[in-house]
């Protein structure tokens, strides 16, 4: 089978013919239909988070938004049969008796492992998945449409609930690609007011159209001013950028919470004084959980939110992933197998 293959973190990547996988106990092996490429795709061929290069598996199948047909099950899979179209997500598998998943963040799990991380990913025609962190997709909703929701559209659900946001909430959105396109609708689903910000004129007439109450063009910093007036109680970071960090904490309101959803890499120079002095609460997002999954799907299903999709084929894997890198994609590139 094809798949999209890096040998390392910072090392080559290409396309290559490779065995297909056999499920284990307790796997699944799903045929892709469609697979999301994400920043995280980018962060782990450029070796940018050396906090979790020892992790990474080396000669590694990229790829961890996956929707595809369970064409066969290992042994002690039960509840699971073939033809079942499902989605397999970033998380992999989480342990469920740590404090973590006890407490129902499986998300934070020490133990945690992840697709196309620590283990093949979906960038590939077969992909194989933990029968018991897979979700169906629901009837109606495209493999395209639903592949970025195994990991943007859900983290992005997860991050705005963990922040609070609700009926009467002020939500600024920093950056509209993968992610920020879906935090401007879900914000908008939850009740808010939704304020977008970006540097890319495409991208702001995107947030436009996809429900942004305004949007400002950041780039100009004379508009901060006209931002700061906008008293946004949450801020979501959803550009890899420490520039886009910096500016969260110029932008929320006094007491208000910054969401980093997009991690750059190295270290971003976070201002502690001007959290002490604005009292901000930061909340950083690993992802989420399998039911932050079910209800982004569900969401999608019943159109009450979208993605800004691009289909590509498989083969066109690396120059995408250049692509996204020189962030000149608008919404999200879904891979599909020939």
């Amino acid at each position: 089978m094809k798949a999209l293959k890096l040998t390392a973190p910072g090392g080559e990547v290409s396309i290559e013919e490779v065995d297909k996988p056999v499920p284990q106990e307790g796997e699944i092996l799903i045929k892709v239909e469609a697979s999301g490429l994400c920043y995280t795709d980018v962060h782990i061929c450029d070796g940018d988070w050396e906090l979790v290069d020892a992790v990474i598996k080396r000669d590694l199948t990229l790829g961890h938004e996956a929707i595809g047909i369970v064409e066969s099950v290992g042994p002690g899979v039960t509840g699971i049969e073939p033809g079942l179209r499902v989605a397999a997500p970033f998380l992999r598998w989480a342990c469920g008796a740590c404090a973590q998943c006890r407490r129902g963040e499986e998300n934070h799990c020490p133990q945690a492992t992840t697709l196309g991380m620590s283990h093949d990913g979906s960038h590939a025609d077969y992909v194989v998945a933990v029968a018991e962190f897979v979700v169906p997709v629901p009837e109606g909703l495209s493999p395209s449409q639903a592949a970025p929701l195994a990991c943007a559209g859900m983290s992005v659900l997860g991050a705005l609930r963990n922040a609070g946001v609700g009926l009467g909430t002020t939500l600024g959105v920093i950056g509209v690609g993968g992610q920020g396109h879906y935090a401007i609708q879900l914000g908008k689903v939850m009740g808010a007011k939704v304020v977008a910000m970006e540097i890319d004129n495409a991208k702001l007439e995107l947030a436009k159209r996809l429900g942004a109450d305004c949007g400002f063009d950041v780039s100009d910093e004379s508009v901060i001013p006209d931002v700061v007036a906008q008293n946004c109680d949450v801020v979501v970071v959803t550009a890899p950028s420490h520039d886009a960090h910096r500016l969260a904490l110029m932008v929320t309101a006094n007491g208000g919470t910054v969401s980093l959803c997009a991690v750059p890499g190295g270290e971003t120079p976070i201002s502690m004084t001007a959290c002490g002095f604005k009292g901000l609460k930061l909340l950083s997002q690993a992802v989420a959980t399998r039911q932050d999954l079910v209800d982004v799907l569900d969401l999608a299903a019943a159109g009450r939110i979208q993605s800004e999709v691009e289909t590509r084929s498989l083969s066109d894997g690396v120059q995408s992933l250049n692509q996204l890198r020189d962030r000149s994609i608008v919404g999200r590139v879904v891979l599909v197998p020939e």
